[in-house]
């Protein structure tokens, strides 16, 4: 998109160019030009404001004239009047003033009209009830005149002035044609991005109102199980609500660690994941209030994807759900969460507790046998070993 305004801006103004008969170029002349140009180039980067793109235009085209002033009109939104936009030379006040109307007696109305190129030896010879007022205020006599062009029309005018009568020959108008190519380049270059950006932080804003319903839904999903288990009269029928609302808060979980990454990739980092979900474990067993210290052991660097994430998760919650419904029985306690590399390879998660142990029937509750279920579609192991003291510990081990 941006290379069809460079070459209408240049196909306006190709028939300008061509040198009269015998008409030379001195070397300093070329080298002049293109100095200034190098200099705008370098200074147009593609994330440039397009004050800076304008101003930039303005003074190459001025430095490479030799010329004590030049300006960028824009098109105003009816299509009748040109704004300055950018300027050299003539003071930042003048930015936002009008420049005329897109009429045959503006030199810069005349080139927009034609869409070409316009010289005005002298603007003094036009008249002036009709001349724009800025010409006149700046004494411009020598004004040259040249589209923006871009692919929905018009953008307005690089303009060019002397303050006294000046000869504008090929070789000028070979380089004002190169500015004006690369500035409409650069001026379209900036509205897509501009349109981009725009696009994208309405697709973000819409993504977080989003991911905040996603949430509330999360936390409305958990109250209603939490108030049809209380209701349930038997305790088969609660203990599968528990269960459920256990998965639910793990997914729950990883689905805030997520929004507060703020970076939706393909692999989460598994230390800070669980971290995050057992800062959540206080509010949602209401360790505090029941004495239960939760200490944390967690190494950084282990990256998995969302779907092992998400079976850690569950898997972890589940046995710290278990932990403190059974092993402490009312009493204070402590859990650790660990998480480690192996030295023949992968990782193990470690839950322990210092409650009252664990009896054999226990290993085989349904909740444990979901979880080896769990671990075990993911390619990990569950083991279970006692504690020297009393206490359980519970290994999740798993390949990298």
């Amino acid at each position: 998109m941006a290379h069809y305004a460079r070459k209408a801006t240049l196909a306006a103004s190709i028939d300008e160019l061509r040198p009269a008969p015998g008409e030379t170029a001195a070397l300093t002349d070329v080298l002049r030009h293109w100095r200034a140009f190098a200099r705008m180039t370098e200074a147009l980067q593609d994330d440039a404001p397009l004050a800076t793109i304008l101003d930039e235009a303005a003074k190459c085209a001025a430095l490479g004239c030799n010329a004590p002033m030049s300006k960028v009109l824009e098109v105003e939104g009816d299509g009748d009047t040109l704004v300055v936009r950018g300027q050299y030379g003539m003071g930042a006040d003048v930015i936002g003033r009008s420049a005329g109307a897109v009429q045959a007696w503006n030199p810069a109305g005349e080139a927009l009209t034609n869409a070409k190129p316009v010289v005005e030896p002298d603007v003094r010879l036009r008249p002036q009830d009709k001349v724009p007022a800025i010409l006149i205020e700046h004494q411009v006599v020598t004004s040259v005149n040249l589209p923006l062009i871009n692919r929905s029309g018009a953008y307005g005018i690089l303009e060019v002035d002397f303050r006294e009568p000046t000869h504008i020959g090929a070789l000028e108008m070979s380089f004002l044609a190169s500015v004006a190519s690369a500035l409409s380049e650069s001026i379209e270059k900036y509205r897509t991005r501009s349109m981009l950006t725009a696009d994208r932080d309405a697709k973000v804003d819409l993504l977080r109102e989003q991911q905040h319903r996603i949430r509330n839904n999360f936390q409305l999903i958990v109250a209603m199980l939490q108030r049809n288990g209380a209701l349930a009269k038997d305790p088969h029928v609660r203990d599968s609500f528990k269960q459920v609302e256990r998965r639910v808060f793990a997914m729950a979980s990883l689905y805030n660690h997520l929004l507060g990454l703020g970076d939706h990739g393909e692999l989460v980092d598994l230390g800070r994941y669980l971290a995050s979900m057992a800062d959540s474990f206080h509010d949602f067993y209401g360790l505090r209030e029941s004495g239960i210290t939760l200490e944390i052991n967690l190494v950084s660097g282990i990256s998995v994807t969302l779907d092992t994430c998400t079976a850690i998760g569950t898997v972890v919650n589940e046995l710290v759900a278990n932990a403190v419904e059974h092993a402490f029985a009312g009493t204070s306690g402590q859990l650790t969460i660990s998480l480690t590399r192996n030295p023949s390879g992968g990782y193990t998660i470690c839950v322990a507790d210092n409650g009252r142990g664990l009896l054999p029937s226990a290993l085989e509750h349904i909740g444990l046998r979901t979880s080896r279920r769990i671990l075990s579609s993911i390619g990990g192991q569950l083991h279970h070993r006692s504690q020297p003291a009393p206490g359980t510990a519970w290994d999740l081990t798993l390949p990298e």
